[in-house]
């Protein structure tokens, strides 16, 4: 069965330390598992606007639901805004495609009130 949740601290300070960042007040990690796998993470810092920081997820389809669920984790937390500009590359383009920079940063509320498969 496939889980999504946020990252105990311990993992999250791992995954942190993987990708090569310091991982301070604020800072998480959301993640989906399955049998206690991991397959995909989000490592975001919530100083003011969402800073998403880090997405790692093979698969296209899980990649849209994971980041979707950490959007929701940020805005149920408080933040209003995700701020995306420190993520390059393959998963950019992946999420690009998805329509997640149709404004930046992304209003959280509005990209889920207004992207169209949100809406289908």
């Amino acid at each position: 069965m496939l889980e999504m949740h946020l990252q105990p601290p311990v993992r999250a300070w791992e995954l942190f330390q993987k990708e090569g960042m310091p991982c301070g007040e604020g800072c998480g990690a959301f993640g989906v598992t399955e049998r206690e796998s991991l397959l995909g993470y989000c490592l975001f810092c919530m100083d003011g606007p969402m800073r998403m920081l880090s997405v790692w997820c093979e698969d296209d389809f899980l990649l849209d639901g994971l980041v979707r669920a950490t959007l929701n984790h940020g805005s149920l937390s408080g933040a209003e805004e995700a701020d995306f500009s420190a993520l390059s590359g393959p998963v950019r383009d992946k999420l690009e495609q998805l329509g997640y920079f149709r404004q930046e940063p992304l209003p959280i509320e509005w990209f889920f009130a207004n992207c169209k498969p949100c809406k289908e």
